[in-house]
């Protein structure tokens, strides 16, 4: 009886751990890390030098549904192509890199905080190699936004001031941190970029 219990359990957990590393690849197959593509996307992607922003963004009637994808987020510094999809539940999470909606936050692109969440282990689990000057490019909705880092920074996890309404046109990238560490992280890696152009691709 007893080493049958045992067998019942080995195999759950065997299942649990197939299962949990089956999604966890299934996630991380949906970045597309192509150095060469993620670059062409513009010629002075690696310019680092300040570039002046956007007093402004665009305006749009694009009203997407939850769960949709959106566009994509295109960071050259790591050779990353990474879907957006629009929410932050973990559904829209392990399809890409989720759009916050609510708490005043807009779409890339528009006037306001544009927030994105990603997990540290499948789609931004290079953030940490981004620093200020670094540019981040957004397709969505026929434009192409480009946005440069200004500052990174760390919070708690509990930490809400970091997904609130900003009147100018700027973008944070928000992951869980430590990077490495195994578990439930304490902490948030915040990336935050400036909106310095907006041109129809």
């Amino acid at each position: 009886m007893t080493r049958g219990i045992a067998i019942i359990l080995i195999i759950t957990g065997l299942s649990l751990i197939g299962y949990n590393g089956y999604q966890w690849w299934d996630q991380i197959n949906i970045a597309v890390h192509d150095p060469q593509l993620a670059m062409s996307i513009a010629d002075d992607w690696d310019q680092r030098e300040k570039q002046p922003s956007e007093e402004k963004g665009i305006d749009t009637e694009f009203k997407p549904e939850k769960g949709e994808k959106i566009g994509k987020l295109i960071i050259p510094r790591i050779g990353a192509i990474l879907p957006i999809i629009y929410g932050t539940g973990e559904a829209e999470l392990a399809k890409g890199v989720g759009q916050y909606i609510g708490y005043g936050t807009v779409l890339p692109g528009e006037t306001g905080h544009s927030v994105l969440a990603g997990h540290r282990e499948t789609t931004f689990r290079r953030a940490g190699e981004l620093k200020k000057g670094d540019k981040l490019y957004v397709k969505m909705n026929g434009y192409t936004h480009t946005y440069q880092i200004r500052k990174t920074f760390i919070v708690d996890k509990d930490d809400r001031t970091v997904i609130v309404p900003h009147d100018q046109p700027d973008m944070s990238l928000i992951t869980c941190y430590p990077f490495n560490m195994v578990g439930s992280a304490p902490q948030r890696y915040i990336i935050r970029a400036d909106l310095t152009h907006s041109e129809k691709s």
